[in-house]
């Protein structure tokens, strides 16, 4: 996912390391609010379905109420996930840049950053995870350029699920420099994230 049209969005958008240590260093602080990447505005008018949190009306009961549970649920989904989707540029999959779309909605599932994130939020919602706990995040890698990951809040943090990696780390111990967040509580805004704090 590497949009000319989002990286101009974000010009003048300060962009820190992360580097968070306090007491709340395990969850990411929004900041202030930013223009959302064009592919997501596009996929959420075009499958409002994708953009929302009601899944979490109908998640499965206390599936949140442990810890190692929720561990198991994501290192399962993300690892299943990596290793069933091909990953594929959308310009060679659509013919087109910056197409937002779960990776499964293929017979043989493909995608990119973005997809594979879509996909494991949605895998995850169906597995009773919270949806209002599972959110998308923006980063720069300096070899990759911008990627896309899944970001879960889970009482002990915010976990990265990353196409590019099979474990789950911390958002603050991925190779990364965030540079904004989808809210899950609002999925329709994003906004930077203060890894100051």
């Amino acid at each position: 996912m590497r949009s000319v049209a989002f990286a101009a969005g974000l010009i003048g958008l300060w962009v820190f390391p992360a580097t968070a240590r306090g007491p709340q260093a395990s969850f990411m602080a929004l900041a202030q609010e930013i223009t959302p990447p064009k592919g997501f505005a596009a996929m959420c008018g075009a499958q409002p379905e994708l953009c929302t949190n009601a899944g979490s009306i109908h998640a499965g009961a206390g599936i949140d109420d442990g810890i190692l549970e929720n561990l198991h649920v994501l290192d399962r989904i993300n690892r299943r996930t990596n290793r069933v989707v091909r990953q594929e540029a959308d310009t060679r999959t659509y013919g087109r840049a910056d197409l937002w779309m779960p990776a499964g909605a293929h017979a043989k599932p493909v995608g990119d950053c973005e997809d594979i994130a879509i996909e494991k939020r949605q895998q995850l919602i169906k597995a009773g995870f919270p949806a209002d706990r599972l959110f998308l995040g923006v980063v720069h890698a300096r070899r990759l350029g911008l990627h896309v990951v899944l970001v879960a809040r889970t009482s002990s943090g915010d976990l990265v699920l990353d196409s590019r990696a099979d474990a789950i780390r911390s958002w603050r111990d991925v190779p990364y420099t965030w540079i904004g967040a989808q809210s899950g509580q609002e999925p329709l805004r994003w906004f930077g994230i203060d890894n100051l704090s």
